[in-house]
């Protein structure tokens, strides 16, 4: 699979986002635990993190399918071109 610079950056920038969101996310559900804390904010702060990363996780889908298709694109280019 071909993977043009522009588009393997992308998808690492969205991986890392990802991947904040879901260490953010551990933290507020960790919280939820102590007693001390609101349960209500922090609910609804692990609530907002695992939209951020569903969000994310699907920027990466779109990149994936745009590359996918390019590549299927240029298979299919170079299958037509062979005698």
């Amino acid at each position: 699979m071909i993977a043009d610079r522009e588009s393997f950056t992308d998808l690492t920038v969205h991986l890392k986002r990802a991947s904040d969101a879901l260490l953010r996310t551990a933290q507020h559900l960790a919280s939820l635990c102590r007693s001390d804390a609101d349960p209500h904010e922090r609910a609804a702060g692990a609530l907002d993190e695992l939209i951020g990363m569903a969000i994310e996780l699907a920027a990466m889908e779109r990149i994936l399918h745009a590359l996918m298709d390019a590549n299927q694109a240029e298979e299919a280019a170079v299958a037509s071109s062979r005698p």
